[in-house]
């Protein structure tokens, strides 16, 4: 028979001793010294900081985000060329301001802007009166007035037409680095080859 004393599962009691002091820590510390031990805590920290960043990214994207900025007074054609995707506007925050003219008092009206023409067909100018773009006609800032063409496709557009002199159809801007059938697809209502 063995001489063992009660509740033990040792002659002299010490080896349970290190159990019941492991059963009166707080099971906070218990979780904490298993995960530290454990293989899978630094799989778990890459997963959990991948799934932030792609939540970051995701709250980005939306455009939530800019409800976490302060308030800051609201320009309203800033805000639609946010919207539109066109760069801002003159004046615009981040944008520098427009300069003043040398004699406000004797300066003479500013000529319109290119593509503003009177009654339908544009004035030696890239835009009509409803807003398209002659390809033919159009300049870099005119081009830049489309969705998806910034400074860089623009000046691509007029280095192509240099090329081939002029556009014989809307086809030909396929030819154009980045441009591709779906840019096509919504560029085609906005352009025209030839003044009408």
């Amino acid at each position: 028979m063995q001489a063992t004393s009660k509740g033990t599962g040792s002659p002299d009691g010490r080896a349970d001793a290190g159990q019941d002091a492991e059963a009166c820590r707080p099971w906070r510390e218990r979780a904490l010294a298993a995960l530290r031990d454990s293989a899978w805590t630094a799989l778990g920290g890459k997963v959990a900081a991948y799934v932030a960043g792609f939540f970051a990214l995701a709250l980005v994207g939306s455009g939530h985000a800019l409800r976490l900025l302060p308030d800051r007074p609201a320009d309203p054609a800033a805000g639609l060329a946010m919207v539109t995707g066109d760069p801002a506007p003159l004046g615009a925050a981040g944008s520098p301001p427009p300069e003043p003219a040398a004699d406000a008092g004797a300066a003479a009206p500013e000529p319109p802007p290119a593509g503003d023409g009177g009654a339908g067909a544009p004035a030696g100018g890239g835009v009509t009166a409803d807003g398209k773009v002659v390809l033919n006609l159009a300049t870099e800032a005119d081009l830049m007035r489309l969705p998806g063409i910034g400074p860089a496709k623009a000046a691509a557009i007029l280095a192509l037409r240099a090329k081939l002199k002029r556009f014989r159809k809307v086809d030909d801007l396929l030819r154009v680095k980045g441009l591709g059938r779906r840019s096509l697809k919504r560029l085609r209502p906005l352009v025209l080859i030839d003044p009408p």
